[in-house]
C-alpha cells in the first residue's frame, strides 16, 4: 500500500511541478529537426466505434489521456488476438518482445518481432493484431491526439544540445519526437525545456528537478512509470544511487 500511494503521489507531484516550470516567458525559434517530414493521416479522424480500448479492452488499458496525448498498456499473451481497430499517429515502446501478426483492413498480412527497447513512430492505421509467439507482449503505445501541425521550439534549450551526453535521440518524424535520457548517479544538466510530452520510466531512482527560478524539488522516479507533461524548463541531477534511463516522446504539434 506504501508503495501504491507514492507511484500515485508521483503522478500527481511531475505534471505539477512542470507546469510551474513552465511559467513565464518564452522565447521561441522554428524547429530545426526533420519532424516536418512527414505524410501522417490527421490524428484526430480516429473513430470511437474503432477505438482500440472499446474494440479489445482485455488487451488495451488506458494508463494517461490527457493534453492530446494518450498512453496506453498493451499486453498480448500468446494466442491473444484484436478484432480490427485503429490507432492515431504513435509511438510504440517495447517492454517485454513476442512475435506479432498484423492484419490490415485488406486482409493483408505482416509478422513482426517486437524486441525489447524497440521504438517506433507510425502514422494513424486500422489493423488487427495477433501474438503468434510463445512469450508474452508488454508494450507501451503513446497515441498523439492532435493534428500534424509544426509547433515552435527554442533550438537553444533542446535537452540535446544542452546536454548530449545525457539525452540521446532515437527517432524524429512528424513532428513526434524519442529520446532516451540517462542520468548515472551524480550526473547533471543545465536547464534545458521540453515540449509537451509523455514519458515511461526505464529504470528508476531518485532525481533532483531545478526550476528557472530555482527551486528545488527531489522525487523518486518508480519505474515503470507513464504520465503525460506540459512543456516546461528545468535541470535535472540524479541524487540516487542508482542510474536512471527515461524514454521521453516529445510532441512538437499545438494542443487544440
Amino acid at each position: 500500500m506504501k508503495k501504491y500511494v507514492k507511484s500515485k503521489l508521483i503522478l500527481f507531484v511531475l505534471p505539477v511541478m512542470f507546469i510551474a516550470c513552465n511559467q513565464g516567458d518564452k522565447t521561441t525559434t522554428d524547429s530545426t529537426t526533420d519532424s516536418t517530414n512527414s505524410t501522417a493521416i490527421d490524428s484526430t479522424a480516429n473513430n470511437q466505434s474503432t477505438d482500440a480500448v472499446t474494440v479489445a479492452p482485455n488487451l488495451y488499458s488506458v494508463v494517461k489521456d490527457t493534453m492530446g496525448i494518450r498512453i496506453l498498456k498493451i499486453t498480448y499473451k500468446p494466442g491473444d488476438s484484436s478484432a480490427m481497430h485503429s490507432h492515431p499517429d504513435n509511438v510504440l515502446y517495447v517492454v517485454d518482445g513476442a512475435t506479432m501478426e498484423f492484419t490490415a483492413p485488406d486482409g493483408s498480412k505482416q509478422v513482426h518481432e517486437l524486441k525489447p527497447g524497440m521504438t517506433m513512430i507510425q502514422p494513424g492505421s486500422s489493423h488487427s493484431v495477433k501474438n503468434i509467439g510463445n512469450t508474452t507482449a508488454n508494450a507501451y503505445l503513446f497515441e498523439i491526439n492532435r493534428p500534424n501541425t509544426a509547433g515552435t521550439t527554442d533550438a537553444a534549450m533542446d535537452a540535446t544540445k544542452v546536454a548530449p551526453a545525457l539525452y540521446k535521440m532515437t527517432k524524429d518524424t512528424m513532428n513526434i519526437r524519442v529520446l532516451t535520457a540517462t542520468y548515472k548517479p551524480g550526473a547533471s544538466s543545465a536547464l534545458h525545456a521540453h515540449p509537451d510530452n509523455a514519458i515511461y520510466i526505464i529504470e528508476g531512482g531518485n532525481s533532483e528537478f531545478t526550476d528557472k527560478d530555482g527551486k528545488k524539488q527531489s522525487m523518486e522516479m518508480a519505474k515503470g512509470m507513464a504520465v503525460v507533461m506540459p512543456a516546461g524548463i528545468h535541470g535535472v541531477k540524479n541524487v540516487g544511487t542508482a542510474t536512471t534511463k527515461v524514454l521521453i516522446v516529445e510532441v512538437n504539434r499545438p494542443a487544440k
